[in-house]
C-alpha cells in the first residue's frame, strides 16, 4: 500500500478527529468541523467539565486531540477558569498535559496563563527537565528531573513552537532529552529510564498518552515540530517507529489505557492515531 492509500484510510469516516486532523494539518485542506464535534460529544460524558482530577485532565486533552478550538467546545474556557483559580501549579506532567491542551484550544493567552509560561523556568532542574513541585519540597539535596514531566514538557513546548507561543524552557528541555539520546539513562545508554512492561515504554507506540507515559509517536513528532527531526539523535528513534510499519504502511498499536479518554483501539492492530502521528512528524522533518 502506497502512502496515498494510507491517507485515504486516514479519512475514512469512523474517526473523524483523525479525518479532520490528517486534511488540516497533513494535507493542509479546510474540513467541516461539525462531524468532529458530534463524534466528540458523542463520547465524552455530559458534565464533563464538572470532573474531578486526572478525568479532567484527560478529557481535556481529548477536546484537545480532536484538532478544534475553544470556540468549538465552549467547554473548555469553563475548565481553564476553573484551573486559574483553584490550580496550585505543581510542574508535573499534569500539568504540562494541561498546558499542551490549552494552547491547542487556542486558550493560552490570556494574561494568567502567559504567566504561567513565563515562569516554567523558574522550576526547571539542572538537567533541564521539572519534578512535581510537591516532592520537591520533601527533599533536601537537587534531585533529578522526572521523564514523565519532561514527556509533556516536551509535547507542551512543541504545540507552543506550532502555535508561535514563545517559552524559555525549550532549549534546557531539548538538552536534557539529547543527553539521554531521548530515552535511555545516561549511567547506562542500553537501559531505558522508564523500563517498564512491553508496550508501555517509551521506545513503544502507546496511545492515548497520559499522564505516566508517552508514545513513542508522540515524542518522535514533539521533536520534529521543534526542528530536530534530522539530527543525529533521531535516527534510532525513527528506526524503532519504522518498525511498527505493517507492510500495508500502516503503523501498530503496543499499548494503550485499559480505561481510554478517547475511544480505544486495539493492541497489535493498525492504528489511526499513531500513523496520523508518524505522517505528521515526517512531514515536519521534511519541511525543516
Amino acid at each position: 500500500m502506497d502512502k496515498n492509500e494510507v491517507i485515504d484510510w486516514l479519512l475514512e469516516d469512523n474517526n473523524p478527529a483523525v479525518k479532520y486532523r490528517t486534511l488540516t494539518e497533513i494535507l493542509g485542506e479546510q474540513a467541516e468541523k461539525e462531524p468532529v464535534i458530534s463524534w466528540l460529544y458523542n463520547f465524552l460524558p455530559t458534565d464533563f467539565a464538572k470532573c474531578k482530577g486526572l478525568w479532567l485532565v484527560y478529557y481535556l486533552t481529548a477536546c484537545a486531540e480532536s484538532g478544534l478550538s475553544c470556540d468549538d467546545i465552549p467547554e473548555v474556557k469553563e475548565i481553564l477558569s476553573a484551573y486559574l483559580d483553584n490550580n496550585n501549579f505543581e510542574y508535573g506532567c499534569e500539568d504540562y498535559m494541561n498546558l499542551r491542551a490549552f494552547v491547542r484550544l487556542e486558550l493560552a493567552y490570556g494574561p494568567k496563563i502567559v504567566e504561567i509560561i513565563n515562569r516554567l523556568s523558574e522550576k526547571q532542574l539542572q538537567d533541564g527537565g521539572f519534578l512535581c513541585q510537591q516532592r520537591l519540597d520533601k527533599l533536601n539535596r537537587m534531585p533529578k528531573s522526572c521523564v514523565k514531566s519532561n514527556m509533556n514538557a516536551l509535547m507542551f513546548c512543541a504545540e507552543c513552537k506550532k502555535k508561535g507561543i514563545s517559552v524559555n524552557i525549550e532549549e534546557q528541555l531539548l538538552d536534557y532529552f539529547l543527553k539521554h539520546n531521548l530515552f535511555y539513562r545516561t549511567d547506562d545508554p542500553n537501559t531505558l529510564i522508564l523500563n517498564v512492561r512491553e508496550g508501555w515504554r517509551t521506545i513503544d507506540t502507546f496511545y492515548p498518552f497520559e499522564v505516566m507515559r508517552v508514545g513513542l509517536q508522540n515524542i518522535v513528532e514533539a521533536l520534529c515540530a521543534l526542528g530536530y527531526g534530522n539530527h543525529n539523535c533521531m535516527q534510532k528513534a525513527w528506526d524503532i517507529l519504522n518498525s511498527k510499519k505493517g507492510s500495508d504502511g500502516k503503523y501498530i498499536l503496543d499499548g494503550t489505557l485499559s480505561k481510554s479518554y478517547l475511544p480505544k483501539e486495539h493492541i497489535g492492530k493498525p492504528s489511526k492515531w499513531v500513523t496520523f502521528y508518524t505522517l505528521l512528524a515526517e512531514k515536519e522533518r521534511d519541511n525543516l
